[in-house]
């Protein structure tokens, strides 16, 4: 199934939009806010005013029956406007209604106990009005009276105002994210620019060319990315190298045995004499046994290598057991050279996390080296040691043993120790160091302590059997 890919530019922005969204709406709603609440003062301060121009009107020109009449028709004047309805009411200190508008006065009596000036909405007719109610003491000589004077007003001018103040914020937010959009696309675009030269980098190449990646200028994170894959070009690069540098080693070994093969049949076949015919067989028999030795050996050592680890099935095993059955399919071989081949096992399982296909063939290659250089009539011992955090497999052999110069050399491919005399395809020990390898062990090659010979060292890592 393929999955869609989605571009990071895409995904920044896709994250970074509506967080801004959000940071606008917050912002636009705090703004709203503060302004309409000072909107609301300044208009409360308006009604108000209309409350000083009856109060100050009846200052001016008394509080008798006839002044009310008039201020029947100077409010006409007095609280004119052409946007809002706006209504008012005179009462006595009793409630009694001296001028103004009888349903104001129904919607709003019972908050006439109130001394203090306040402000409130209340529904008139079908209708919401903003209310200001105060309470004024006139002197008439030595009388004094007290009136309460509201006023009201539609919400027509309040809440255009509202709206315009809200658009007025939300519009130039609007145009803050467009903005902000373009500037931060253009941004992330220039931004991720070095990824896109890294992929044009990198596709742009054939598969021959593995050298370094060199792209001046890039920030940090372009420079990592960059860096892990010139890491990894290299690897290729040396992996591919000695990929070639085996292929070519191994054709040379391969071509020697059956060299010598074809040469031994073509003596042969011009000799025409059935005795020389019945010499070169043998010859040639050992040419193809020397030819196949050396194939199994590259087979094993192409199934060793460390890119094959994650195919390899590992669990415990005991090492006793495998290494016994190894020396025991190894007595035959000791026998026909004269060798005594010992096995000596640990008094404890030796449990190791290992592959036992691959723990038999670096077993094999072990004590076959040993008894390949090991002279007739020598010894030959394989032992196994547990300590408490370690399985230790020695091989010991008292032959003529390596000199310190060319222990460094034997475990790489194809390399033989001059002057032992004996044959090899050179991939034995090379195979043990890679089986080694594999199973996180360590190897090392040391003088044998009680007599001359050579002692080869494996630790593993021990397994501890859970109790219960």
């Amino acid at each position: 199934m393929r999955h869609t890919q989605v571009s990071l530019r895409k995904k920044i922005l896709s994250w970074f939009m509506p967080l801004m969204f959000l940071l606008i709406a917050i912002d636009s709603t705090m703004l709203h806010r503060l302004a309409i609440t000072t909107l609301g003062k300044e208009l409360d301060a308006d009604l108000y005013g209309s409350v000083d121009l009856i109060s100050d009107y009846l200052e001016q020109s008394g509080i008798d029956a006839k002044d009310f009449e008039v201020l029947e028709n100077a409010s006409k004047i007095l609280l004119n406007d052409e946007v809002d309805k706006v209504l008012y009411s005179v009462t006595n200190e009793n409630g009694i209604l001296l001028s103004g508008n009888k349903d104001l006065l129904e919607k709003t009596k019972n908050k006439l106990s109130k001394q203090t000036p306040y402000f409130f909405f209340t529904t008139i007719n079908h209708e919401k009005f903003r209310v200001v109610h105060s309470v004024f003491t006139f002197r008439n000589g030595s009388n004094s009276q007290k009136i309460n004077i509201q006023v009201a007003v539609t919400l027509n001018r309040r809440n255009s105002l509202t709206n315009k103040i809200l658009i007025g914020i939300v519009v130039p937010q609007l145009f803050l994210v467009l903005v902000s959009f373009l500037i931060i696309s253009i941004s992330v675009k220039k931004g991720l620019a070095p990824l896109t030269d890294l992929q044009n980098a990198v596709s742009n190449r054939s598969e021959q060319n593995l050298s370094p990646i060199n792209l001046p200028n890039i920030p940090e994170e372009v420079y990592l990315v960059a860096n892990s894959v010139n890491h990894l070009m290299q690897q290729l690069q040396n992996l591919i190298a000695s990929q070639n540098r085996f292929i070519a080693d191994a054709a040379h070994q391969l071509r020697t045995p059956l060299a010598g093969a074809q040469a031994q049949l073509e003596l042969a076949e011009l000799e025409g004499n059935p005795a020389i015919l019945k010499s070169t067989l043998p010859k040639v028999h050992l040419s193809l046994d020397r030819l196949l030795h050396t194939v199994n050996q590259l087979l094993v050592l192409a199934k060793s290598q460390p890119e094959a680890i994650s195919m390899i099935k590992m669990e415990p095993v005991d090492l006793n057991r495998i290494t016994k059955a190894v020396a025991a399919d190894m007595v035959p071989t000791a026998i026909q050279k004269n060798i005594d081949l010992g096995f000596e096992s640990s008094a404890i399982p030796a449990v190791v996390m290992g592959n036992v296909e691959r723990l038999k063939e670096l077993l094999y290659n072990l004590i076959d080296n040993a008894i390949r250089y090991t002279q007739s009539g020598g010894k030959v011992t394989v032992a196994i040691n547990v300590t408490h955090t370690k399985v230790e497999l020695m091989v010991v052999d008292n032959g003529p043993g390596i000199s310190v110069i060319e222990r460094d050399k034997i475990f790489d491919r194809f390399h033989r120790v001059v002057g032992t005399g004996e044959e090899g395809s050179g991939l034995g020990l090379a195979i043990v160091k890679d089986i080694t390898n594999l199973h996180g062990a360590s190897i090392s090659v040391s003088d044998n302590k009680k007599h001359q010979g050579l002692q080869v060292l494996v630790c593993f890592n021990r397994q501890i059997k859970k109790q219960g």
